[in-house]
């Protein structure tokens, strides 16, 4: 992925991206620092659908047949090694070893969302009558899945960093200088407890079917791996297992509260295929160009980057009527429908894709069932950081019952 708010670079035919373009406040830079949604919307209406990023230089795609020539790469112009599984000190690979991490790590996580699936109810309940938005989605999401992440065998001291890992939204890359340190030093803390219990497994006695996803992890990676690369790698997949999660649903709550949507009468399946075609968890995916090619007319070299923006792909009215609208029904009939990347493609398509739909699916359904929702907020812009994060929002929950009783009340 390009990296938001970087200086305005040089590309590598010498000019600077959008040194041509007067009148843009503060450069083109700063302003693709600050909304970089807004900015690629404009940036494809000024130049089309392939130009290149403000900050890096790379060349951003939007054209559904160049996007799918990227990503599924069948002339082997890219980088063989996904960039997901970068950690201090390069890359874990090689590909065969990056695959059997998101096989193992999938098939954990599957099993436990089978087994499990009836506690949901239960979960959301926790979170109360009146609950914070999108915080709220991560902590269901979490408690949920928490076994599966970390065994209850674990270390107390390790689960507890786990849960205020969470409460305290390090899962997202949080606005502000002070945040951010705060956000880092606690990052910092938890590689160094996770590497430490990477340790302690491996000095004891190995069990044959993986108790969580840190056995996953253990299990697929070379036994020389040092801890912390374990670590960093582990705490990458529960990033990505808790975080998508809670904003996909919130997403959808959101959505449909903006746009008259009652999500009790929609199928909840539909409403997340819709909210991660408007809020794809991988908006822009990034490749390393390995071997020149053209790319939409533009010469590309060993070195430069690619990134296509599966947000615009999803945005475009050209293939997806009304595109702006949140509108589950699109998912229920054969109407047209354009390239839907909300978790990447290709071979490089997120491992965990499919659990995270399905338990996303799986947790809006427990939200909405039996219940009058009510959002209120939520009128702020997107933060972007990796993903897109929904502005905070208050969901009130009132179950029927409550509903029904209260009327009857009323009535007498």
């Amino acid at each position: 992925m390009a990296t938001v708010g970087e200086p305005d670079r040089i590309a590598p035919d010498g000019r600077r991206p959008w040194a041509d373009v007067p009148g843009l406040p503060g450069g083109a830079a700063r302003w693709y620092r600050r909304d970089p949604l807004g900015f690629v919307e404009w940036a494809a209406r000024e130049r089309g659908s392939v130009f290149r990023l403000p900050d890096d230089g790379s060349l951003c795609v939007a054209d559904p047949v160049e996007a799918l020539r990227v990503l599924h790469d069948e002339e082997g112009c890219y980088d063989e090694v996904s960039g997901f599984f970068h950690v201090r000190g390069g890359r874990l690979g090689p590909r065969a070893t990056q695959v059997a991490i998101g096989r193992a790590a999938r098939a954990t996580l599957r099993a436990h969302l089978a087994a499990h699936r009836e506690r949901l109810p239960a979960v959301v309940a926790e979170l109360g009558e009146v609950s914070e938005w999108p915080s709220a989605g991560r902590v269901a999401a979490h408690r949920f899945m928490a076994d599966a992440l970390l065994s209850p065998d674990s270390p107390p001291a390790l689960r507890e960093l786990m849960e205020r890992v969470v409460a305290r939204d390090v899962l997202i890359r949080s606005g502000g200088r002070l945040a951010g340190l705060a956000r880092r030093a606690l990052w910092a803390r938890v590689v160094r407890a996770v590497a430490g219990e990477v340790g302690a497994r491996r000095a004891g006695p190995q069990s044959g079917r993986p108790a969580d996803l840190l056995d996953a992890v253990l299990g697929a990676v070379p036994p020389d791996t040092p801890a912390t690369q374990v670590a960093q790698v582990y705490l990458l997949l529960f990033r990505t297992s808790v975080a998508p999660v809670g904003h996909v649903v919130a997403w959808a709550l959101l959505a449909a509260a903006t746009h008259g949507v009652d999500l009790a009468a929609v199928p909840a399946e539909s409403a997340v295929r819709e909210s991660l075609r408007l809020w794809p968890v991988a908006w822009l995916l990034g490749r390393p160009v390995r071997r020149a090619h053209e790319i939409g007319g533009v010469w590309l070299e060993p070195g430069e980057s690619v990134s296509v923006c599966a947000y615009l792909l999803h945005r475009d009215d050209r293939h997806w009527p009304q595109a702006i609208r949140f509108r589950p029904d699109r998912w229920d009939g054969s109407g047209p429908r354009g390239p839907y990347l909300p978790f990447g493609g290709g071979p490089f398509t997120c491992a965990g894709a499919a659990v995270a739909q399905t338990l996303a699916t799986d947790l809006l359904a427990a939200v909405t069932g039996g219940s009058r929702l009510e959002v209120r907020g939520g009128h702020g812009r997107p933060h972007v950081a990796g993903i897109i994060t929904p502005p905070r929002f208050q969901l009130r929950r009132t179950p029927h019952q409550a509903l029904t009783t209260s009327g009857q009340q009323e009535r007498r």
